[in-house]
């Protein structure tokens, strides 16, 4: 069965009394799906983190780029299963470096804060990046997808300064260089926004 036919399910069960039509009931389906995805996701990291030991590490990286892609947009794979995925594999493989960077000392503040500039200019100049599916239209919409894309590396960037745990910092400023990196145009075929 899939998400889709369990979420479809769920709303059958969840409306079966109330006396919904079918556009408030694609609501209710399309939330419980994006609540699947979001649980099987967080889930299959946390399995793949513990796997390779970098659960910490992994769990900051992922947040901190989540939150980035939460208004950035950036690349999309063709299935939602896909994404869960390599995102899962990605943001552990980020949690195992990050861990290993901040145990032997190998990146110093300038090389964070360089890292967090880079990715500054990425999403200055290309967030937001739509989809095909999910295209943005309104300009005032972009406008503020900008700014607070730009607000998360700069609250990151704050952070990496203030703090004195290098594993938050490198980890934090791992996921959003990642997170940035995905709004190059090589890996959308619409381009930025």
């Amino acid at each position: 069965m899939s998400l889709n036919d369990m979420s479809n399910n769920l709303t059958d069960i969840i409306t079966r009394d109330l006396d919904f039509d079918e556009d408030k009931k694609e609501i209710i389906a399309y939330a419980i799906e994006t609540s699947l995805l979001a649980i099987l996701g967080t889930l299959l990291l946390i399995l793949f983190a513990l796997i390779v030991g970098a659960l910490k590490a992994a769990l900051i990286s992922a947040v901190s780029g989540v939150l980035l892609r939460r208004f950035s947009g950036g690349a999309h794979f063709d299935s939602p299963t896909k994404c869960l995925v390599i995102g899962a594999i990605i943001y552990s493989a980020l949690g195992v470096l990050g861990q290993k960077l901040a145990e032997f000392n190998l990146v110093s503040d300038y090389m964070l804060w360089i890292s967090l500039a880079i990715a500054l200019g990425i999403v200055w100049i290309l967030a937001p990046v739509d989809s095909e599916n999910k295209p943005i239209h309104s300009k005032k919409l972009k406008r503020n997808l900008r700014g607070l894309s730009i607000g998360v590396v700069l609250i990151t960037f704050v952070i990496s300064i203030l703090s004195s745990n290098s594993l938050l910092s490198i980890s934090m400023s791992l996921g959003v260089f990642y997170q940035s990196l995905t709004l190059l145009p090589i890996f959308n075929r619409r381009g930025g926004g």
